[in-house]
């Protein structure tokens, strides 16, 4: 056995990844549009907010 490169680690990890951030931005959105008008408006507004946090910290990271 042997450790991993990095070019490996990547390639077993499918690329790059998406943080909590943005993965969490898609499932409050997805889970918001499950519901009524109001919970699907919520979901997005909350959804979509966190999906910008999820770019800037991977801009800035």
């Amino acid at each position: 056995m042997r450790e991993l490169n990095v070019c490996e680690v990547e390639e077993v990890n499918g690329g790059v990844s998406m943080n909590n951030w943005t993965s969490g931005g898609i499932a409050a959105a997805a889970i918001g549009l499950g519901g009524t008008v109001a919970t699907g408006g919520f979901g997005l507004l909350i959804g979509g907010a966190m999906m910008v946090v999820g770019y800037y910290y991977d801009q800035y990271q």
